[in-house]
C-alpha cells in the first residue's frame, strides 16, 4: 500500500500548478481522491485495515513534503508542496484515525515550516469562512463546530504524544487549548495575555465590555495564581501605583479580582493551579482530571468546568 499512496502523490501534485491547492474546493477534490483510493486499499485487501491504510497514506503525504523539502535545500517551497499536509490533515479526522505518533510527526512537520497551528485554530475560533478574511484562506472544515472538533481531536493526540511547542503568539489561548494544558503564562518572560487582554478592555470608554474579552480573562484568571504587575524593575508599590492608575476602571468594575494582583489570593484557587500544573508536566491534561481520587464536584473545579 505504500507505494500506492507514494504513486498517488507523485502523479496527482505533478499535474497541479504550485497554487493548485490555494482554493478549498481545490483541496478538497485531492481529498475525496485520496479517500476514495484508501476505500479501495481496504476492500482489495483482506489484512488491510481502515486505520492502517489511512496512516500510511498520512505518512506518504508527509514523506511527499519532505522530500520536496529536502530537494530545496531543506527550505520549505510552500504552495502545493506544503498544502498536501493539510491534505494529511482532513484525511486523518475523515477517517478518526488513532496512531497518535503519525498526528504527532505530521503536527511537527506544520510546525517547523509555520511556526503556528492558526489553519486549525482560526476556524474553531471564528469560524469555517472567517480565516479567508483575516488570512486570505478557507478553512478545510464545513463549520465552526466541525473545526471544534478537529481541534479537539488533534489535541487529543498532542496530549497522547506528550508534543509540546513553544509559544510565539497568546492569541490563541482560550478553553479548549487552555483545558488541554496550553500554560496561560509566557516562558520567555514577556508580557502575560492577562495583560494584554487589560489593555483591549480599557479602550471601551463607556465601561461596556465585550463578552469575549470577559469571558475570555475569566478563563485566565481561574487557572493564573497571580497577574504578575507589569512596570518591572519598579519598586511593588510604585509597579501597584501605575497598575491602579491605568486599569482602576477594570478594578472597580470587579473583572480584576484585587487579590490575585495585590494580596493574597483563595487557597482553593491555589490548589486548582497546583494540581493543573502538575497534570500538565505530565502530560494528563484534562483526561488525567476524571482519574484523581477526589469528588465530582472538585473535579469539575479542576477541569474550569465549574
Amino acid at each position: 500500500m505504500e507505494y500506492v499512496f507514494e504513486v498517488f502523490f507523485e502523479e496527482s501534485f505533478r499535474k497541479l500548478e504550485r497554487s493548485g491547492l490555494k482554493s478549498r474546493k481545490s483541496r478538497r477534490d485531492v481529498i475525496d481522491h485520496l479517500n476514495a483510493v484508501i476505500s479501495g486499499c481496504i476492500e482489495g485487501r483482506q489484512t488491510a485495515s481502515a486505520q492502517l491504510a489511512v496512516a500510511l497514506a498520512v505518512k506518504s503525504a508527509i514523506d511527499y513534503h519532505r522530500k520536496m523539502k529536502y530537494g530545496n535545500h531543506e527550505v520549505c517551497m510552500m504552495g502545493k508542496f506544503h498544502n498536501v499536509l493539510y491534505i494529511a490533515v482532513r484525511v486523518a479526522w475523515d477517517w478518526s484515525l488513532e496512531d497518535s505518533e503519525v498526528i504527532r510527526t505530521l503536527l511537527e512537520e506544520i510546525y517547523q515550516c509555520e511556526n503556528t497551528f492558526e489553519r486549525i485554530f482560526l476556524g474553531a475560533l471564528f469560524g469555517a469562512n472567517a480565516p479567508h478574511f483575516i488570512a486570505g484562506w478557507k478553512s478545510d472544515f464545513k463549520d465552526q463546530d466541525e473545526n471544534l472538533r478537529a481541534l479537539v481531536f488533534f489535541l487529543h493526540h498532542a496530549g497522547n504524544s506528550k508534543l509540546c511547542f513553544p509559544h510565539y503568539s497568546y492569541a490563541y489561548h482560550n478553553t479548549m487549548p487552555t483545558n488541554h494544558g496550553a500554560d496561560p503564562n509566557p516562558d520567555d518572560g514577556g508580557a502575560p495575555p492577562i495583560i494584554s487582554l487589560l489593555d483591549k478592555l480599557r479602550e471601551n470608554e463607556n465601561r461596556s465590555y465585550p463578552y469575549q474579552l470577559v469571558s475570555c480573562l475569566k478563563l485566565l484568571l481561574t487557572c493564573t495564581v497571580m497577574v504578575e504587575l507589569p512596570y518591572k524593575p519598579h519598586l511593588f508599590h510604585v509597579r501597584k501605583e501605575m497598575f491602579e492608575l491605568k486599569y482602576g476602571t477594570l478594578l472597580q468594575d470587579n473583572l480584576i479580582p484585587r487579590e490575585q494582583v495585590f494580596g493574597v489570593p483563595k487557597l482553593k484557587l491555589i490548589c486548582r493551579c497546583r494540581v493543573r500544573n502538575l497534570l500538565r508536566n505530565a502530560f494528563q491534561l484534562p483526561r488525567g482530571i476524571a482519574k484523581l481520587a477526589v469528588p465530582r464536584k472538585i473535579k469539575k473545579y479542576i477541569d474550569l468546568l465549574d
